[in-house]
């Protein structure tokens, strides 16, 4: 499942409407609908922000995502380097959002991965 779809999923079982959940974020409803149909990408404090108005957890707004194995075996990789910090505009992430930024990256790959072999079919 998409980020996007993700989010509207959980904002409908929510039972709030793209202006509610705009409101309480500080966004505009066409700012959520983009986020919705994945042609935006939330910035992290605008994810917490989302969690918060939905009543859930970061990790239950990006789930893991599944992948190709080799992919899978690079980003495990990556992530359990010793002495791997992960930075954002000068700030050092937080475990809970190194955690984010992992499905985030698993849930491209997974997406990218869709994409190409539904190439290689044809």
């Amino acid at each position: 499942m998409s980020l996007g779809l993700r989010l509207k999923t959980l904002r409908k079982s929510s039972g709030l409407t793209q202006q509610n959940l705009a409101d309480k974020v500080g966004v505009s409803r066409i700012y959520i609908q983009a986020l919705e149909s994945n042609r935006r990408l939330p910035s992290m404090k605008l994810l917490q922000k989302l969690a918060q108005a939905l009543g859930v957890e970061l990790a239950d707004i990006v789930e893991t995502f599944g992948g190709d194995r080799q992919n899978r075996f690079q980003i495990e990789e990556l992530w359990n380097s010793a002495g791997v910090e992960l930075w954002y505009k000068r700030k050092r992430l937080s475990p809970e959002e190194v955690l984010l930024v992992r499905r985030l990256v698993d849930a491209a790959l997974s997406d990218w991965d869709e994409g190409h072999e539904d190439r290689k079919d044809s």
